[in-house]
């Protein structure tokens, strides 16, 4: 990490004896603010925002973030959120210390005359957002310091913006995050990825819960064309652990949803047992669903809390003191990655068959333009599925396409993967 650092000083060393101060622009002003966050104990992957406003274009800016160290947990700059993922960029650089509560993103969108490439001036701009865990055991109400006005790291860097190059006037507003005692439903995939052909992609349901329970329902909802339902487990969980009575399932994959209702005492003797207020998060069972085997793209899913599509409808809802509660609810965001996935005999990749097929099959095969892209997938060129890429498969796929020969070998006539592994490559 020094090592680090220490590169960020010397690549900027010009720049940073500007933003210290030894050739502030007193003309122009800017202001730097972070947002109000609000959490539950223990809750990660928190977001917070940081915004940008001048009175004249920004050609840069650095961000110098503190916090308690014991208390939030820094995991540095999400730069796909915000304005930075959309600009060209001349230098950047970041570095986090978490263990110090410290963090600082340098940033140079133009540093030489005419700076023509600096951000309008118009409003307040989203410029980046912080990424961070909280502690499990922050007490509610309360309220903990995301700091832009101290100096950072071992060169003090300051919080400011540039503007033509130079740091102006810079007016830093610290934000809050606030702790609050919330009852919350949160769904999380064990990977936050699925493969096609996979089975029992786990979907872990924690519950962060401010009173005890004495029962909940959960309600999952799903798109059907990507997931089928498996099963619901409660082994090793909190449910399992007190000794719940009361434990039904039942799901729907036309509809899809798939629900769990759960109540902890129910039967004679009635020893009142309940899920207790811990002030951390626990898990209160785990679903598992596979993927459909008909895919043919990449995709992001959501499996996520809904009130149920069934008669009668289910909602998510906490029993506590004999009253149905509804919590706060935390979707699970899952990436399906397709790979592998093609059409026999189609060569340029169109999932159609036609003239063009067999006239790229040709060429591939006789090498007869060297300087043609090699295809993505060399086994879609395998019309008769033999392993080999030869005269008989533009044949084949000749004959098919004009003389009502024998069509491709699987995966035909809808794309799939490929049913007998050979030593061809696919790349799409």
């Amino acid at each position: 990490m020094i090592n680090r650092i220490w590169t960020w000083l010397t690549m900027a060393l010009p720049l940073l004896l500007v933003l210290q101060g030894s050739a502030v622009l007193e003309a122009q002003s800017a202001s730097l603010r972070i947002q109000d966050v609000t959490v539950y104990p223990g809750q990660s992957d928190v977001s917070a925002a940081v915004f940008g406003l001048s009175s004249d274009p920004i050609s840069g800016f650095q961000i110098a973030l503190q916090v308690d160290s014991d208390r939030i947990q820094l995991q540095g700059f999400d730069e796909t959120s915000g304005i930075l993922d959309a600009v060209n960029i001349e230098f950047q650089d970041s570095f986090v210390v978490a263990s110090e509560g410290e963090a600082a993103l340098l940033v140079i969108l133009d540093g030489q005359a005419p700076f023509d490439h600096s951000l309008p001036a118009t409003e307040e701009i989203h410029l980046v957002s912080v990424l961070f865990d909280t502690d499990q055991w922050l007490i509610p109400s309360n309220q903990e310091l995301l700091s832009l006005e101290e100096e950072v790291g071992p060169a003090n860097l300051v919080s400011t913006v540039l503007v033509d190059g130079a740091a102006v006037p810079t007016e830093v507003q610290n934000g809050f995050l606030s702790v609050i005692e919330q009852n919350v439903l949160i769904a999380e995939s064990s990977t936050g990825q699925a493969a096609l052909g996979e089975t029992d992609h786990e979907i872990s349901i924690h519950a962060f819960n401010s009173e005890d329970l004495q029962g909940f329902s959960i309600s999952l909802v799903y798109d059907p064309t990507v997931w089928e339902f498996s099963h619901v487990e409660i082994t090793g969980t909190i449910t399992e652990t007190v000794g719940a009575e009361f434990v039904e399932e039942f799901s729907n994959d036309t509809a899809g949803s798939a629900v769990l209702g759960v109540l902890l005492d129910i039967l004679p003797p009635y020893a009142g047992q309940v899920i207790p207020a811990t002030g951390i998060e626990l898990e209160l069972a785990r679903f598992y669903f596979d993927v459909q085997p008909d895919i043919f793209e990449s995709v992001q899913t959501t499996i996520g809390f809904a009130t149920s599509p069934g008669l009668p409808p289910v909602d998510n809802v906490f029993v506590i003191d004999n009253q149905s509660v509804a919590p706060l609810t935390i979707d699970a965001v899952i990436e399906v990655a397709v790979q592998n996935i093609f059409l026999r005999g189609d060569a340029d990749g169109d999932l159609y068959l036609d003239l063009s097929d067999v006239i790229n099959n040709l060429v591939f095969m006789t090498g007869a333009c060297p300087e043609c892209p090699d295809p993505t997938c060399q086994k879609a060129l395998d019309v008769n599925d033999n392993g080999m890429i030869d005269l008989a498969d533009g044949i084949q796929l000749v004959n098919y396409l004009y003389t009502f020969g024998p069509p491709p070998a699987a995966p035909f006539p809808e794309p799939g993967p490929d049913p007998t592994p050979d030593d061809l490559t696919c790349d799409r």
